[in-house]
C-alpha cells in the first residue's frame, strides 16, 4: 500500500516555486543566521558558501535587470521625444495636427 502511494504521489511544487520570491534581503538575513551556526560548528560551512554564491548571483541579476530597465526607459523617452517633434513640426504629421492652410 505504501509502495503504491509513493509511485502515484506527485512531487511537491513548493520546492520549485517558493511562496515568497528570493531577493537579496532574504539571502542576507539567512547568511547572517547561518554565519552564527558556522561560528559554532564548521559543518554548516557548505550552506554558508552556497548562500554567499546565491547572494552574489542575486545582486548580479538585480543590477542587470535594473540596467535593462534604465535602458528601456531611455529608449521610450527618446522615441516619445522623436514622435512629438515629428508630429508638431512635420508636414507629414497626421491630419489633426496639420494647419488648415496646408490641406
Amino acid at each position: 500500500m505504501l509502495f503504491r502511494m509513493t509511485l502515484s504521489a506527485r512531487p511537491s511544487t513548493s520546492r520549485m516555486h517558493p511562496a515568497h520570491p528570493v531577493d537579496t534581503m532574504r539571502i542576507e538575513a539567512a547568511l547572517v543566521k547561518v554565519a552564527m551556526l558556522v561560528a559554532e560548528d564548521a559543518a554548516f560551512a557548505p550552506i554558508f558558501e552556497r548562500l554567499e554564491a546565491e547572494l552574489a548571483a542575486a545582486v548580479k541579476k538585480e543590477r542587470r535587470l535594473s540596467e535593462a530597465q534604465r535602458r528601456a526607459r531611455a529608449l521610450l523617452a527618446q522615441k516619445a521625444m522623436r514622435a512629438t517633434s515629428v508630429a508638431t513640426c512635420s508636414s507629414d504629421a497626421p491630419l489633426p495636427y496639420r494647419s488648415r492652410s496646408s490641406r
